[in-house]
Protein backbone atom coordinates (compact mmCIF):
# COMPACT_ATOMS: atom_id res chain seq x y z
CA UNK A 1 0.00 0.00 0.00
CA UNK A 2 1.20 3.54 -0.77
CA UNK A 3 0.45 7.09 0.35
CA UNK A 4 0.21 10.13 -1.92
CA UNK A 5 1.22 12.94 0.42
CA UNK A 6 0.75 16.72 0.24
CA UNK A 7 1.83 19.67 2.37
CA UNK A 8 -0.27 22.72 1.55
CA UNK A 9 0.49 26.34 2.32
CA UNK A 10 -2.18 28.34 0.49
CA UNK A 11 -1.52 31.93 -0.47
CA UNK A 12 -5.08 32.81 0.61
CA UNK A 13 -6.34 32.65 4.18
CA UNK A 14 -7.27 29.22 5.50
CA UNK A 15 -10.98 30.01 5.81
CA UNK A 16 -11.19 30.76 2.10
CA UNK A 17 -9.05 27.72 1.26
CA UNK A 18 -11.12 25.36 3.40
CA UNK A 19 -14.38 26.65 1.91
CA UNK A 20 -13.20 25.46 -1.51
CA UNK A 21 -11.51 22.33 -0.17
CA UNK A 22 -14.50 21.11 1.85
CA UNK A 23 -17.20 22.26 -0.57
CA UNK A 24 -15.64 21.04 -3.80
CA UNK A 25 -12.26 19.29 -3.89
CA UNK A 26 -12.70 17.06 -0.86
CA UNK A 27 -15.93 15.70 -2.34
CA UNK A 28 -14.79 15.44 -5.96
CA UNK A 29 -11.65 13.40 -5.24
CA UNK A 30 -13.63 10.43 -3.78
CA UNK A 31 -16.27 10.78 -6.50
CA UNK A 32 -13.70 10.48 -9.29
CA UNK A 33 -11.26 8.09 -7.59
CA UNK A 34 -13.36 6.24 -5.03
CA UNK A 35 -12.97 2.70 -6.46
CA UNK A 36 -9.19 2.91 -5.98
CA UNK A 37 -8.96 5.19 -2.95
CA UNK A 38 -8.50 3.52 0.45
CA UNK A 39 -8.05 6.57 2.67
CA UNK A 40 -8.33 10.31 2.18
CA UNK A 41 -7.49 12.28 5.31
CA UNK A 42 -6.45 15.85 5.95
CA UNK A 43 -4.87 17.53 8.97
CA UNK A 44 -5.00 21.22 9.78
CA UNK A 45 -1.42 22.20 10.53
CA UNK A 46 -0.64 23.66 13.92
CA UNK A 47 0.68 27.21 14.05
CA UNK A 48 4.33 26.43 14.68
CA UNK A 49 6.55 28.81 16.65
CA UNK A 50 8.83 31.17 14.74
CA UNK A 51 11.83 29.05 15.73
CA UNK A 52 10.57 26.44 13.24
CA UNK A 53 10.89 28.79 10.27
CA UNK A 54 14.47 27.77 9.58
CA UNK A 55 13.12 24.27 8.86
CA UNK A 56 10.90 25.68 6.08
CA UNK A 57 7.75 25.07 8.09
CA UNK A 58 4.31 25.38 6.47
CA UNK A 59 1.16 26.26 8.39
CA UNK A 60 -1.60 25.12 6.06
CA UNK A 61 -2.69 21.49 5.71
CA UNK A 62 -1.16 18.02 5.48
CA UNK A 63 -3.09 15.47 3.41
CA UNK A 64 -2.69 11.74 2.71
CA UNK A 65 -4.40 9.68 -0.01
CA UNK A 66 -3.88 5.92 0.26
CA UNK A 67 -3.97 3.41 -2.61
CA UNK A 68 -3.34 -0.34 -2.72
CA UNK A 69 -0.20 0.14 -4.79
CA UNK A 70 1.39 2.27 -7.50
CA UNK A 71 -0.53 0.37 -10.19
CA UNK A 72 -3.86 1.30 -8.56
CA UNK A 73 -2.78 4.94 -8.49
CA UNK A 74 -1.85 4.80 -12.17
CA UNK A 75 -5.17 3.20 -13.04
CA UNK A 76 -7.10 5.82 -11.07
CA UNK A 77 -5.09 8.56 -12.82
CA UNK A 78 -6.22 11.13 -10.22
CA UNK A 79 -4.25 14.04 -11.65
CA UNK A 80 -6.27 14.04 -14.87
CA UNK A 81 -9.77 14.55 -13.42
CA UNK A 82 -11.99 17.62 -14.04
CA UNK A 83 -11.76 19.08 -10.53
CA UNK A 84 -13.47 22.39 -9.79
CA UNK A 85 -10.82 25.10 -9.74
CA UNK A 86 -10.85 27.46 -6.76
CA UNK A 87 -11.88 31.05 -7.35
CA UNK A 88 -8.40 32.12 -6.19
CA UNK A 89 -6.70 29.88 -8.80
CA UNK A 90 -4.70 26.66 -8.51
CA UNK A 91 -1.56 28.59 -7.62
CA UNK A 92 -3.36 29.89 -4.57
CA UNK A 93 -3.70 26.38 -3.14
CA UNK A 94 0.04 25.95 -2.85
CA UNK A 95 -0.20 22.68 -4.79
CA UNK A 96 2.19 23.85 -7.47
CA UNK A 97 4.92 24.57 -4.95
CA UNK A 98 5.85 20.89 -5.24
CA UNK A 99 5.39 19.77 -1.64
CA UNK A 100 4.17 16.38 -2.85
CA UNK A 101 5.60 12.89 -2.67
CA UNK A 102 4.65 9.20 -2.63
CA UNK A 103 5.82 6.73 -0.01
CA UNK A 104 4.95 3.23 1.23
CA UNK A 105 2.15 3.07 3.79
CA UNK A 106 4.50 1.40 6.27
CA UNK A 107 7.68 3.21 7.32
CA UNK A 108 10.82 1.86 5.75
CA UNK A 109 12.62 2.66 9.04
CA UNK A 110 11.41 2.81 12.64
CA UNK A 111 14.39 4.14 14.59
CA UNK A 112 12.89 3.86 18.08
CA UNK A 113 10.65 0.82 17.59
CA UNK A 114 7.79 2.16 19.68
CA UNK A 115 4.54 4.00 19.08
CA UNK A 116 2.82 5.93 21.87
CA UNK A 117 -0.95 6.37 21.86
CA UNK A 118 -2.92 9.57 22.44
CA UNK A 119 -4.42 7.97 25.55
CA UNK A 120 -0.95 8.04 27.13
CA UNK A 121 -0.10 11.67 26.32
CA UNK A 122 -0.66 14.43 23.76
CA UNK A 123 1.14 13.86 20.47
CA UNK A 124 2.69 16.45 18.16
CA UNK A 125 3.91 15.08 14.81
CA UNK A 126 6.69 16.95 13.00
CA UNK A 127 6.46 15.83 9.37
CA UNK A 128 9.41 16.52 7.08
CA UNK A 129 9.85 16.02 3.35
CA UNK A 130 13.49 16.26 2.38
CA UNK A 131 15.99 15.67 -0.36
CA UNK A 132 19.76 15.65 -0.52
CA UNK A 133 21.39 18.48 -2.49
CA UNK A 134 21.47 17.92 -6.24
CA UNK A 135 25.22 17.38 -6.31
CA UNK A 136 25.11 14.67 -3.59
CA UNK A 137 24.73 11.07 -4.85
CA UNK A 138 21.67 9.39 -3.35
CA UNK A 139 23.71 6.52 -1.93
CA UNK A 140 26.04 8.96 -0.15
CA UNK A 141 23.11 10.91 1.30
CA UNK A 142 21.36 7.76 2.49
CA UNK A 143 24.50 6.44 4.15
CA UNK A 144 24.87 9.65 6.17
CA UNK A 145 21.17 9.77 7.08
CA UNK A 146 20.81 6.12 8.11
CA UNK A 147 24.18 5.59 9.78
CA UNK A 148 24.87 8.98 11.33
CA UNK A 149 22.07 11.55 11.48
CA UNK A 150 19.23 9.20 12.41
CA UNK A 151 21.31 7.48 15.08
CA UNK A 152 22.12 10.83 16.70
CA UNK A 153 18.58 12.18 16.31
CA UNK A 154 16.97 9.29 18.14
CA UNK A 155 18.82 10.42 21.28
CA UNK A 156 16.84 13.66 21.42
CA UNK A 157 15.30 14.20 24.86
CA UNK A 158 11.53 13.83 24.78
CA UNK A 159 11.41 12.16 21.36
CA UNK A 160 8.44 9.76 21.38
CA UNK A 161 8.67 8.25 17.90
CA UNK A 162 10.99 8.54 14.91
CA UNK A 163 10.05 6.92 11.59
CA UNK A 164 11.03 7.50 7.98
CA UNK A 165 9.73 6.52 4.55
CA UNK A 166 11.90 6.18 1.47
CA UNK A 167 10.12 7.56 -1.60
CA UNK A 168 8.72 4.75 -3.74
CA UNK A 169 11.04 3.71 -6.59
CA UNK A 170 10.31 5.53 -9.84
CA UNK A 171 7.27 7.38 -8.46
CA UNK A 172 4.50 8.02 -11.01
CA UNK A 173 4.29 11.69 -9.95
CA UNK A 174 6.86 14.47 -10.25
CA UNK A 175 8.54 14.77 -6.85
CA UNK A 176 11.97 16.07 -5.88
CA UNK A 177 11.89 14.51 -2.40
CA UNK A 178 13.91 11.47 -1.34
CA UNK A 179 12.25 10.87 2.03
CA UNK A 180 9.34 11.65 4.33
CA UNK A 181 10.17 11.49 8.05
CA UNK A 182 8.15 11.95 11.23
CA UNK A 183 9.37 12.92 14.69
CA UNK A 184 6.85 12.87 17.53
CA UNK A 185 6.88 14.98 20.69
CA UNK A 186 4.41 15.66 23.46
CA UNK A 187 3.99 19.34 22.58
CA UNK A 188 5.81 22.38 21.21
CA UNK A 189 7.61 22.88 24.52
CA UNK A 190 9.18 19.42 24.17
CA UNK A 191 10.01 20.12 20.50
CA UNK A 192 11.59 23.48 21.38
CA UNK A 193 13.70 21.89 24.10
CA UNK A 194 14.92 19.04 21.87
CA UNK A 195 15.50 20.99 18.66
CA UNK A 196 16.15 24.63 19.62
CA UNK A 197 17.10 25.09 23.27
CA UNK A 198 19.15 21.96 23.97
CA UNK A 199 19.91 20.44 20.56
CA UNK A 200 22.16 17.47 19.97
CA UNK A 201 25.57 18.29 18.53
CA UNK A 202 25.08 16.61 15.18
CA UNK A 203 27.83 15.31 12.97
CA UNK A 204 27.41 17.39 9.79
CA UNK A 205 27.59 15.78 6.37
CA UNK A 206 30.47 16.66 4.05
CA UNK A 207 28.26 18.86 1.90
CA UNK A 208 26.85 21.24 4.54
CA UNK A 209 28.05 22.36 7.97
CA UNK A 210 24.95 24.12 9.32
CA UNK A 211 21.42 22.86 9.93
CA UNK A 212 19.29 22.02 8.14
CA UNK A 213 21.69 19.65 6.41
CA UNK A 214 19.20 18.77 3.65
CA UNK A 215 16.71 20.64 1.49
CA UNK A 216 13.40 20.31 3.28
CA UNK A 217 9.83 21.39 3.92
CA UNK A 218 8.01 20.56 7.13
CA UNK A 219 4.76 20.92 9.03
CA UNK A 220 3.30 20.09 12.44
CA UNK A 221 0.04 18.18 12.91
CA UNK A 222 -1.79 16.20 15.55
CA UNK A 223 -2.29 12.47 15.94
CA UNK A 224 -5.65 12.22 14.14
CA UNK A 225 -6.94 13.96 11.01
CA UNK A 226 -9.58 16.62 11.44
CA UNK A 227 -11.39 15.40 8.31
CA UNK A 228 -11.73 11.91 6.83
CA UNK A 229 -13.26 12.61 3.42
CA UNK A 230 -14.37 9.00 2.91
CA UNK A 231 -16.47 9.08 6.09
CA UNK A 232 -17.08 12.68 7.16
CA UNK A 233 -19.22 15.47 5.81
CA UNK A 234 -17.13 18.41 6.98
CA UNK A 235 -18.74 21.65 8.05
CA UNK A 236 -18.00 24.36 5.50
CA UNK A 237 -16.43 27.41 7.18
Amino acid sequence: MIKHVFIFEPTVNMIEFDRWYFRFHGKEVPRFNGPWLRRYETYRAYHAPLAADRFNVKRGRYTELWYDNVEAFKEADPNRKPYTAPSFGWDGTGLRAGYITMVPARPTEDFLGKEPTPEERPILRWIIMFKYPDDVPLEKGEKWYLETFSQETKEQPGLLRFISYRTVPEPPIPTPWHRLSELWYEDFTAWQNAVVDSPIRYTPPPWRKEEPFVDMVSTFVGYKPDVDFLRDNPVIP
